[in-house]
């Protein structure tokens, strides 16, 4: 899915107020992505403190740290040495991975 086509789909939803333009719809998800991207680049990591978040139903990103390593260039074979790096990884929640094997979610209760 693109950018473009996440924006139809949420100014088509159902509920929405019919005077909200695909426009505006477009400046919310610029804003929520880009509140999530600050978020992770300013937030540490720590041995106590892991940044992550979570959106009910559909999963957990996490702000992780990868330490340096030494690996092999697979054209030549020669030796490299990897630097540190952070990414961010996602855990897909329980509903979602429900949906995506279309296996019924037990009743909670």
């Amino acid at each position: 899915m693109t950018k473009q086509e996440l924006i139809e789909k949420v100014a088509s939803t159902q509920g929405l107020p019919p005077d909200l333009t695909k426009k505006a719809v477009a400046i919310l998800v610029d804003a929520v992505f880009a509140e999530l991207g600050d978020y992770f680049v300013k937030a540490k990591v720590t041995r106590r403190q892991t940044p992550r978040f979570t959106y009910p139903g559909f999963g957990t990103f996490t702000k992780k740290r990868k330490n340096g390593r030494s690996g092999r260039n697979p054209q030549t074979g020669a030796p490299i040495v990897i630097p540190p790096s952070v990414t961010v990884s996602f855990v897909p929640g329980q509903e979602l991975k429900s949906y995506l094997n279309r296996v019924p979610l037990k009743s909670q209760g």
